[in-house]
């Protein structure tokens, strides 16, 4: 049963009903106005459409000429306004904030300071003066900050850069980027600003009637004049006059702005691109599966590329990256893993070409010096961390944004679509919008727009970040098994070690703005160089002790150590070493080499992680079965690998 309404429904309800009749009962009354005999008798004088034909024999000219006046103003903020917007967004800095303000200062002159300005200063001009241009230039300086602030507003909220940057590692040039990307992606404000313009310019009345003459008045003027010279009738006829022709205008441009939809067919997909369960799935991402296989390892096996002295420095100072050499040979997958802020990202842009090294650095592809070659002509392909896929665009018109740059024939270029789309496993997606998919089909299409045109270097900046633990774990394997496949160049730039362990022939790990260590997977995990390797490459436990008689003395217990620790360090010493978790066992009572507590345990289903407190300044980890369980304060004794054991710089 539905429960009764309360008075303060029904007062609402009263209270809007009589905002809505304040508003509405004048515009009704104003319209009848022009469709009846005599305004004052009302209805009852009869009905009629002769108001229209005087309206339209006396004042037929300032409606076109609003009309027209309205549309050279809209043709010329935009051609003013959006690339003003574009240049505000792009380089932001005090030039472009004076630049700003100066725009915005029509807004708060009034309209009258402005006509009298023009007056003054352009009034002498007689041909000017008396054409209707003269208030079109006035028009233009009054909407002008309107088109350039919504423009930017939009602009600013979409990622125009990363967009932008995509659409270059594809081969777009400036000029294309500019119209086939960020118009689209910027027409809401393109278009909102249109609306502002075009209706501000046909009723713009203050501004307009300083700059009329007798043969330029304009809508706004002549609606002033019916009002003040003829009866109502006429002037509400007159409205209704401009009403009926300027409605299906704004409508018109409503229609040209609207992304129009897509019909696209649900296909039945042949494979689960999202895992269940817990049982390892079958990658998602096939191995590639060209009509001539041969051909295409020729085509889709990258080339070698060389940094020489590669270092970056920007204009406020700020070292991002000092000087390296690194060299990464044809089909390997090098994996640049750091800690956010040390310069990896800089690194895969200078890469890219959307960074330039400093004086003296050097970028090879193979024996060609591209160090000044610009992204667009660099033959890249890029994965974004937030993907930048266009959303204007579907995803088999993405994919084929590369190849249409490239020049490449329509029925090829459709070929080679399809090829992507099979490889990943997501033909069923081909007609989707990009904001119709998930992270992981994102990543998927991302995927398949940078192998499409088959570049000599694939570029991975982080494309797993945004993805939830289970799904990242899958799309890790499909990107092995198809970087494998392809046996295409690739350079991964990741702070999850895991990744880097998984995907990596060699790792470069970085630090603040540094290289410090270079190597294979192992190498970097077993023979860590420096403290900071070992610590941020998977879990690392520190012993402080003393060296007596070929044992690091501990609180907790002595360990033996190998005989080149004494002849390189000398008896009686401070030591410090390092051992991974793997590397220590629990022993039985009295056969192990220490003594510690447990400070916590955690059940990970296969083992059991331990925190124990042997005494000295930091908790060891360790990992044992999962089958035995722990007690907070349990005594414990653990044996170590003395081969091990690690001495690591600072």
């Amino acid at each position: 049963m539905k429960p009764p309404r309360s008075i303060l429904f029904y007062t609402q309800l009263t209270f809007t009903l009589l905002v809505c009749a304040f508003l509405i009962v004048p515009v009704v009354q104003s319209v009848l106005a022009g469709l009846t005999e005599n305004f004052m008798v009302g209805v009852k004088s009869g009905l009629t459409l002769r108001w229209f034909g005087q309206v339209w024999n006396l004042y037929r000219d300032t409606i076109f000429l609003s009309i027209l006046i309205a549309l050279a103003c809209l043709a010329a903020t935009l051609v003013l306004g959006v690339p003003a917007a574009y240049a505000m967004v792009k380089k932001q800095n005090r030039w472009t904030r004076l630049f700003e303000e100066l725009l915005v200062t029509p807004l708060a002159v009034p309209g009258l300071a402005i006509a009298l300005a023009l007056i003054i200063n352009y009034g002498g001009f007689t041909g000017f003066r008396k054409s209707w241009a003269f208030i079109w230039v006035g028009h233009v300086i009054f909407t002008l900050p309107f088109m350039v602030r919504s423009a930017v507003a939009v602009m600013n909220a979409v990622n125009l850069r990363e967009f932008e940057e995509g659409a270059a590692s594809l081969g777009a040039g400036f000029w294309r980027r500019f119209f086939q990307i960020v118009i689209p992606n910027a027409m809401p404000g393109i278009l909102a600003g249109s609306l502002m313009v075009f209706t501000l310019s046909i009723g713009e009345f203050n501004l307009t009637w300083m700059l009329h003459t007798p043969l330029t008045k304009t809508l706004p003027v002549g609606l002033a004049d019916s009002y003040a010279s003829m009866r109502l009738e006429i002037g509400s006829a007159y409205t209704i006059v401009f009403f009926l022709m300027i409605i299906p205008l704004l409508m018109a441009m409503q229609w040209v702005a609207k992304p129009h939809k897509r019909k696209f067919v649900m296909e039945k997909p042949d494979h689960f691109l999202t895992p269940t369960g817990g049982s390892v799935m079958k990658p998602a991402i096939a191995a590639p599966a060209f009509p001539d296989n041969k051909e295409a390892r020729r085509t889709m096996s990258g080339t070698s590329l060389r940094l020489v002295n590669c270092a970056k420095t920007f204009l406020d100072g700020t070292c991002a990256l000092l000087s390296f050499n690194l060299e990464v040979r044809s089909g390997e997958t090098v994996v640049i893993l750091g800690p956010s802020g040390c310069g990896k990202t800089t690194l895969l842009r200078i890469i890219a070409g959307l960074e330039s090294p400093d004086s003296g650095g050097k970028v090879f592809f193979g024996d060609e010096d591209v160090t000044h070659v610009p992204i667009e002509k660099r033959n890249v392909g890029m994965v974004f961390q937030n993907y930048a896929l266009f959303p204007n665009m579907t995803v088999a018109e993405n994919i084929a944004y590369g190849l249409k740059v490239r020049g490449i024939k329509s029925d090829k270029r459709a070929r080679r679509v399809s090829e992507m789309l099979d490889m990943m496993k997501i033909g069923e997606l081909r007609n989707r919008r990009i904001d119709q998919l998930s992270g992981g089909q994102k990543q998927r299409v991302a995927l398949a727009r940078a192998l499409a045109a088959r570049p000599r270097v694939l570029l991975l900046d982080e494309p797993l970040t945004a993805l939830d633990a289970k799904l990242r774990d899958l799309l890790r394997v499909e990107i092995d098994v198809l970087l494998r496949s392809l046996g295409i160049t690739a350079i991964y730039v990741t702070h999850d070690q895991s990744e880097a362990m998984a995907l990596g022939d060699r790792i470069v790990v970085m630090n603040i703005a540094r290289v410090v260590q270079e190597g294979a997977p192992r190498e970097i995990y077993f023979e860590p160089r420096t403290r900071f390797v070992a610590e941020f490459i998977g879990t690392i436990n520190r012993l402080k002790g003393r060296l007596l008689r070929g044992r690091l003395v501990l609180p907790g217990g002595s360990i033996p150590l190998p005989e080149s620790y004494a002849v390189q360090t000398g008896e009686n010493v401070q030591l410090e070493l390092f051992f991974r978790p793997e590397h220590a066992v629990l022993a039985e009572p009295g056969q192990g080499h220490l003594r510690a507590a447990v400070v916590a345990s955690f059940f990970m289903g296969d083992r059991t992680r331990l925190i124990l407190d042997g005494s000295g300044d930091d908790y060891l980890t360790i990992e044992t079965k999962g089958i035995h369980s722990f007690q907070k304060g349990q005594q414990v004794e653990v044996s170590i690998d003395p081969d091990a054991l690690l001495r690591l710089d600072a």
